[in-house]
């Protein structure tokens, strides 16, 4: 489902392997003391002894993510991981955003172990309170770091769990992830960012990019909806090439370009929900891909990656989540 418009003598549409997760927001904290007290209140309120002020519940301790390396899948070319994540939830939260962090908990934990590194701070990850309905938010969605890629996962468990006297406080899942090292010669110092002029957007919005790449590269831009519906946005017949200099920022749309009418409007799917959650991806490499490597037409993002993983070419990935919500009055 294309989520972007690109307005000019003709229409296109916007969308974008991860980065590590903030810890939760103190007010997430603060709900679940709330929720501990008010379950250790409810505990002893059948006691027929004189009231006495308890004192004040601690937070439950939220276990450790834990990770098992498997065995190499010779047919991926990456290795399974399995991991057990368990994260806190508010009461705000639907379940598909609470499977969201913990996936992204076992995700990021299980790149950890098995290539050694921690990821980055950034986070792709949707907690507004208006994401309702969306069935699938980031188990779907391929995570890439400097070091690796996650090209397949499958999440074998899930369920709600309690943190202490606190019900149904925490989210837990198995997950199982076949993660593929990048090449031992590769380039570690190539990468690139990209990022978005807002996160959050009302449907009719204009969008502006800024991507950087540490070396001079080829772009390969991507839209890719909730549903794995992924458009490529750039290059495009008005861009037909996109070659940026190391260390200088690429905009798009640019002043040049919104002249020749390209613009990237925020566009709600069919169906009109009340939020939508989406990521714009970029891919870097230092040569040009073939067309038929890099079009998404055949099997979405996931069959760009998988296409990627089996080249020889040398390439890097990043992305941005943001959020598109409708205009007032409609």
């Amino acid at each position: 489902m294309r989520r972007w418009v690109l307005l000019a003598p003709f229409l296109f549409a916007l969308t974008a392997c991860h980065q590590r997760r903030a810890a939760p927001a103190a007010p997430l904290v603060d709900e679940v003391r709330a929720r501990a007290e008010k379950a250790f209140h409810e505990i002893g309120s059948g006691a027929t002894a004189a009231p006495v002020k308890p004192s004040i519940a601690p937070v439950p301790e939220v276990p450790v993510a834990v990770s098992k390396i498997g065995e190499p899948d010779a047919s991926l070319g990456c290795t399974w991981v399995e991991t057990e994540a368990t994260v806190p939830v508010s009461g705000a939260q639907t379940r598909d955003q609470a499977r969201a962090s913990s996936v992204e908990e076992a995700r990021e934990t299980a790149m950890r172990d098995l290539l050694g590194v921690d990821l980055s701070n950034r986070s792709l990850t949707f907690q507004q309170d208006g994401l309702r309905g969306q069935n699938t938010l980031l188990e779907n969605m391929l995570r890439a770091t400097r070091r690796g890629c996650v090209l397949k996962e499958k999440i074998s468990a899930e369920e709600y769990r309690d943190l202490g006297a606190c019900r149904q406080c925490a989210y837990f899942v198995h997950l199982r992830s076949c993660i593929k090292e990048r090449a031992s010669d590769a380039d570690k110092d190539f990468h690139v960012e990209i990022a978005l002029n807002r996160d959050n957007m009302v449907e009719g919005d204009e969008a502006k990019l800024s991507i950087t790449s540490s070396r001079d590269a080829y772009l390969y831009v991507y839209d890719v909806g909730m549903n794995s519906d992924t458009s490529l946005i750039a290059p495009n017949e008005i861009f037909p090439r996109i070659l940026v200099k190391a260390g200088e920022a690429w905009v798009y749309p640019d002043d040049a370009a919104a002249k020749r009418g390209v613009h990237l409007v925020a566009q709600l799917p069919e169906g009109k929900p009340p939020v939508s959650a989406e990521v714009v991806r970029v891919v870097a490499a230092k040569t040009p891909l073939p067309a038929k490597l890099v079009d998404p037409a055949n099997g979405g993002y996931l069959g760009v990656m998988q296409r990627l993983n089996a080249s020889p070419y040398e390439w890097v990935e990043d992305a941005a989540a943001f959020t598109i919500y409708p205009a007032k009055g409609k």
